[in-house]
């Protein structure tokens, strides 16, 4: 069996591991960027504004620590220090018993580094530097899996909703030991002088890069020391999420063609166990 995975983000590496584990013959075509490339990487089972436990949120967090375990073998790609995440609003405060709630099991990815390590680890992949135009370029393919984010859209009409979001890459005078959550949010990096401060959601075509920086006041307000955070560099990607509701979208289109899409901002909760029973339940049975 020779299968094509196009997309290297979150979801597309976690369908190439999967596959080199059960010796599959893998390509991966990818050119690089991405949302999962800079994503500010908190894993957490209850993401939104209200903290709600998230869809499958357990099973989805152990997955997702197997696969970062792994691919911290040579180098960290992760904090477990958990996430403080701090009310922004009297309705917030209710919610979380108090103006802050600890998340003792909260987990900062290194979004960039962990891609990197793990297609290391992916052994028998072949990663291609390449622009996939048409599915018929894979036609010698015997399976395709189209798990490319926002670009998924370019083959198939699908029901997503496309929003942009941008983060600031910050020289900060002081580490934290964890990662801050309230109406931005603050993560430490694998550069200990470094952080990321994020997100904006803009439903734009382009990003504003006005928005971006008004991040910094947006969480001086939470963490005042971040006024005085050096801005190095914007970083911008964009999100798919499904038009309804916030479960991922994996779906046969064709004969041998599948789509895994629609993470929105619960990547990192959902790719690894969504990955694993698509290879497992799906693919390998073929």
């Amino acid at each position: 069996m020779k299968v094509a995975v196009v997309g290297a983000g979150y979801a597309g590496m976690a369908l190439a591991w999967f596959l080199s584990q059960n010796n599959v013959d893998t390509t991966v075509f990818d050119v690089g960027g991405g949302a999962s490339h800079v994503s500010t990487g908190l894993l957490h089972t209850a993401p939104g504004k209200w903290a709600n436990p998230t869809w499958r949120g357990a099973e989805g967090m152990a997955a997702t620590t197997e696969l970062l375990e792994i691919a911290s073998k040579e180098r960290p790609c992760f904090l477990r220090n958990g996430i403080m995440r701090i009310a922004a609003n009297d309705v917030q405060r209710e919610k979380f018993g108090g103006d802050k709630l600890w998340i003792p099991e909260g987990i900062t990815v290194f979004s960039g580094l962990y891609i990197n390590e793990l297609k290391k680890v992916c052994k028998n992949v072949c990663f291609l530097n390449q622009r996939v135009e048409d599915l018929s370029e894979l036609n010698a393919f015997d399976v395709v899996i189209l798990a490319a984010g926002s670009e998924v859209s370019r083959f198939v009409d699908l029901p997503l909703k496309r929003t942009i979001g941008q983060c600031l890459l910050c020289r900060w005078k002081e580490r934290l030991p964890m990662s801050l959550l309230s109406n931005g949010h603050i993560t430490p990096t694998e550069d200990p002088d470094l952080c990321l401060v994020g997100s904006t959601y803009e439903h734009t075509k382009e990003p504003d890069p006005e928005k971006a920086l008004q991040l910094l006041d947006v969480c001086a307000k939470f963490y005042p020391p971040a006024k005085d955070f050096e801005v190095l560099e914007i970083r911008s990607g964009v999100r798919v999420s499904p038009k309804v509701g916030y479960r991922p979208i994996v779906e046969k289109i064709g004969p041998k063609t599948w789509v895994f899409t629609g993470f929105g901002s619960r990547g990192l909760i959902y790719h690894a166990m969504l990955a694993k029973s698509l290879i497992m339940n799906e693919i390998l049975p073929l």
